[in-house]
């Protein structure tokens, strides 16, 4: 997993509701590549969206020491 998609996953166990464009503003990076990051997270079964993309929040199927 890389640097970003820990990142991400750090961010998104404080707040399960944040976009993917506030989480690239928090990041410093480009909301592209966390938008990218994102669908790696889902396709490996670690990240999972409930609800709408304005109105949803995310769940993270593992526990942080199963991140690496």
């Amino acid at each position: 997993m890389s640097d970003t998609q820990i990142r991400i996953l750090e961010l998104l166990s404080v707040d399960i509701y944040l976009s993917a464009a506030k989480m690239a503003k928090q990041l410093g990076i480009a909301g592209r590549n966390v938008e990218a990051n994102i669908k790696k997270l889902k396709e490996k079964g670690i990240l999972i969206r409930h609800g709408s993309p304005k109105n949803g929040y995310w769940e993270i199927k593992y526990d942080k020491k199963s991140w690496d």
